[in-house]
């Protein structure tokens, strides 16, 4: 991690500011040591990443990260099946979509579940060496996601403060990211209306939130593709979690992406 993440970052307990303690650094930045409130809640940090959970998570949570850690690794090829299954090029979805919220240059942004960071990847290929003048940040669950995310970000020399902790309980300072981005994964939050207020709390004012899964369209659902896709994965019978949205979300929108096999809902604090 870099000391300036202190800037964002809030103890996941009570909200007060941290300071870093016992540091040992890795590769110029920090590597280790802990982090304390001054409240006196400690937290530890190893391999450059902060480990923030609070609470712990919920055994519905924690089935699906014990899934995510074990394919970590796999991941990315795994994911390539739904190119040819599903009509689409994921990459390029991703770097669709990233032009589409980064039209007015830098901002700070940060990937809620980053994984293993393919939407950091697409800016990248979108904006080339100027994805190094953004702030970039990122949070999951999952270390073995978080792991992979590292190392693909180092190959590009790009710098990303990445946090393990809980989507539920962001420890993240109100008001702090332009763009806070969720791609693939709120389908199985065991609270999908906290996951979004605190999305929604970490927002800039006039900033946006960014929450696309898989979810068919009215069309695709209805029609022999739909119930075939749905028969093979059933994660995409989900649909739009519109009733989570936060009461304070504005400009609210919806629409399906990826050949209609993803749902993409965009809405501004």
């Amino acid at each position: 991690m870099h000391e300036k993440d202190l800037e964002v970052l809030q103890c996941p307990r009570c909200h007060k500011a941290l300071q870093i303690t016992n540091v040992a650094p890795l590769n110029g930045n920090i590597g280790s040591g802990g982090m304390v409130c001054k409240k006196g809640h400690r937290w530890t940090i190893s391999d450059g990443i902060p480990s923030l959970i609070y609470p712990p998570m919920s055994g519905e949570d924690e089935k699906w990260i014990s899934e995510y850690n074990e394919m970590a690794e796999i991941y990315d090829e795994a994911v390539k099946v739904y190119d040819e299954w599903l009509g689409i090029n994921i990459q390029k979805e991703r770097e669709n979509i990233i032009r589409s919220i980064i039209n007015d240059g830098p901002k700070r942004i940060i990937d809620v579940s980053i994984g293993t960071a393919a939407n950091y990847v697409a800016l990248a290929n979108v904006v080339g060496n100027a994805a190094k003048s953004y702030d970039l940040h990122g949070v999951d669950l999952s270390r073995g996601m978080i792991h992979i995310a590292m190392r693909k970000m180092q190959e590009l020399g790009i710098d990303v403060g990445i946090v393990h902790a809980n989507v539920l309980n962001l420890p993240y300072r109100k008001d702090s990211f332009d763009i806070v981005i969720h791609t693939g994964g709120i389908n199985t939050f065991s609270d999908k209306a906290s996951a979004m207020n605190e999305m929604l709390r970490i927002t800039k004012p006039e900033g946006i939130v960014v929450v696309i899964d898989e979810g068919l369209s009215p069309d695709v659902r209805e029609s022999e593709r739909g119930k075939s896709i749905i028969n093979k994965n059933s994660l995409f019978a989900a649909r739009p979690p519109l009733e989570n949205i936060p009461d304070k979300a504005r400009d609210v929108e919806l629409k399906y992406i990826m050949n209609g096999t993803f749902y993409q809902i965009i809405f501004r604090k």
